[in-house]
């Protein structure tokens, strides 16, 4: 295992978690509704972060981060970035 990719997985998952954070409390302060919607982003990237964080550990969820399924949650970045940036301000 390289402890390059190792870390590389760490600072998604850190930064992703942070980015979550800081948008959740703006959301929470200004009540926009694109500011949700990219929370909702941050969400899906750290789901994805763990998820890929994981399969360097265990062997059970390398079927499940295949390039097959770890697709999903990129469609559902970019689909949500999108309705973030079409929302009324």
């Amino acid at each position: 295992m390289d402890i390059e990719i190792v870390t590389l997985f760490a600072i998604l998952t850190l930064l992703s978690g942070t980015l979550l954070i800081i948008t959740l409390l703006s959301y929470r302060r200004y009540k926009n509704r694109g500011l949700l919607l990219v929370s909702m982003v941050f969400l899906f990237f750290l789901i994805r972060g763990i998820l890929l964080t994981l399969k360097l550990f265990n062997d059970t969820i390398k079927s499940f981060t295949s390039s097959d399924y770890i697709w999903i949650f990129d469609l559902v970045i970019l689909i949500l970035l999108y309705a973030s940036y079409s929302t009324k301000r």
